[in-house]
């Protein structure tokens, strides 16, 4: 079996089936402000993270976003113009036995749903868990949230279970779904 190319070569734009004017890329500090923006705008829909509030600041971002791309995780952004309307991270687990198996979690503003740019960050995650050898990626939704299980779907993953009053939020106890793809 061949090596894969190192992963920090890797990231590039991407604009397969998108809006015109968005791309997919790996995100840069420069784009904390606006990622706090969407963060901010998708905790206050309350439907479909278990995030209640945004609790880190710019700065925070500014350096996560340093290093978006590399062995143990990457970071995405959409970016149509200047506004970033999509993000995704993707972190692989650290423990040696689990580090085949990757986590990912994705928002999408919502005036940019159903336009393509959910499943290019998919597509792109996937194409770095690949080329770092993760073999297993997992996520978890709300049973609530039909169309980002649809997408998921899209992608072939599958539920693999279901964990009963996970999350504690204003509003009560929410079930989530454990949903998972195998990339062998």
């Amino acid at each position: 079996m061949a090596e894969p190319e190192p992963v920090e070569e890797r990231p590039r734009a991407s604009t397969a089936a998108l809006p015109e004017g968005v791309t997919i890329r790996p995100a840069k500090p420069g784009d904390a402000r606006s990622f706090l923006d969407l963060w901010r705008s998708v905790v206050a829909e309350g439907r479909s993270v278990r995030s209640e509030r945004v609790r880190q600041g710019a700065s925070h971002y500014r350096r996560q976003f340093r290093r978006s791309w590399n062995d143990h995780g990457a970071e995405l952004v959409a970016v149509a113009g200047e506004r970033v309307v999509g993000h995704l991270s993707i972190r692989r687990e650290e423990s040696p036995t689990t580090a085949h198996v990757a986590t990912l979690g994705i928002a999408v503003a919502e005036d940019h749903r159903r336009r393509g740019i959910g499943s290019a960050l998919i597509a792109e995650c996937l194409r770095w868990a690949r080329g770092v050898g993760v073999h297993k990626v997992m996520l978890s939704v709300f049973p609530h949230n039909a169309q980002a299980i649809g997408l998921y779907r899209k992608f072939g993953f599958v539920q693999e279970g279901r964990l009963v009053a996970y999350s504690r939020k204003a509003t009560g106890y929410e079930d989530e779904l454990l949903m998972s793809l195998w990339l062998d």
